[in-house]
C-alpha cells in the first residue's frame, strides 16, 4: 500500500526505500549545514566581534531548524500513514513493529 501526502510517497508494509529517499536530501542538508556551521564556529573563536560571521551563524542555525522541521514533517507523516495502516488492518502489528523500529 502506498500513501501520498505532501508529495512524499511512504510504502507500508513493502519496500521503505522511498521513505528513506526523502530523508536522505534533508540528511544531507542537516549535515552540511553543520559542517558550515562547525566552520563558522571555528572562525568566530578567532574573532568573536566579527558581525559579518555572527550573521551567517545565525542563518546558519535558522537553515538547521528549518531542514529539522522538515525532516520531522516527513517522519510525522510516515507515522501517520503507519498508523492509519494498522488501523485499517492493511499491515501487521508486527510489520508495523519493523517500520516504526
Amino acid at each position: 500500500m502506498a500513501n501520498r501526502i505532501k508529495g512524499i510517497t511512504v510504502e507500508i508494509g513493502g519496500d521503505t526505500t522511498k521513505l528513506s529517499k526523502a530523508l536522505e536530501g534533508v540528511n544531507k542538508n542537516i549535515k552540511n549545514t553543520q559542517t558550515q556551521l562547525k566552520d563558522v564556529q571555528k572562525l568566530l573563536k578567532l574573532d568573536p566581534s566579527n558581525t559579518e560571521l555572527l550573521s551567517q551563524k545565525h542563518k546558519l542555525l535558522a537553515d538547521a531548524v528549518k531542514a529539522t522541521k522538515e525532516k520531522l514533517e516527513t517522519l510525522k507523516t510516515a507515522a501517520e500513514q503507519a498508523n492509519q495502516a494498522l488501523a485499517n488492518g492493511d499491515i501487521s502489528q508486527e510489520q508495523y513493529d519493523d517500520h516504526c523500529q
